[in-house]
């Protein structure tokens, strides 16, 4: 009797924890900071509201055996010119920048330094100079830079150098774009 009692209670405490889901490209900085790891929901895509950009914060204290770019992660974010900012990562292998994914978070936005397929971004151009707007800074003060994440990924930290804003080029191969 004691044992369902207390499964009941702690269904009870479940159920009315706060039920907290954000697309992705809306964190914010106070969300890391609140939750250093959000995992993608694909179980909840049929839900109102919700689709495969819906992320949800986990209490884990570091990643093991996640599906690659099933969850992103905290970082911090070292500019070329020494300043330092928050970000967050894919967790996946650094050298996949594509899967990596690097978004600074800027003020009152984001910036992703992975543009995607060059063939499907017509204004590539005109992004990577809105890139530079929101964060407020010129393309030597910015690159290169670096990503830390803030909590362990398979064991280790993620670091990752980030070059420029990067696509895949039209001959499949990763390029800067400028």
């Amino acid at each position: 009797m004691r044992a369902w009692m207390a499964i009941q209670v702690r269904v009870a405490m479940t159920d009315t924890a706060p039920r907290i889901r954000k697309q992705v490209y809306e964190l914010t900085v106070q969300d890391f900071l609140d939750h250093p790891i959000w995992e993608f929901c694909p179980e909840e895509e049929d839900v109102d509201g919700q689709d495969e950009a819906t992320v949800k914060p986990t209490a884990k204290d570091g990643l093991t055996d996640e599906l690659p770019g099933s969850c992103v992660v905290a970082a911090e974010v070292r500019l070329a010119d020494g300043s330092s900012c928050a970000g967050y990562l894919y967790n996946c292998e650094e050298h996949d920048i594509g899967c990596v994914q690097p978004n600074l978070l800027a003020a009152a936005s984001q910036v992703n330094f992975w543009l995607g397929s060059l063939r499907f971004i017509p204004n590539a151009t005109e992004r990577v100079q809105l890139g530079y707007r929101k964060i407020g800074k010129t393309k030597d003060a910015v690159f290169p830079l670096s990503f830390e994440s803030t909590l362990k990924v398979n064991g280790r930290v993620l670091r990752v150098i980030v070059p420029g804003f990067m696509a895949l080029g039209l001959d499949g191969k990763t390029v800067v774009v400028e």
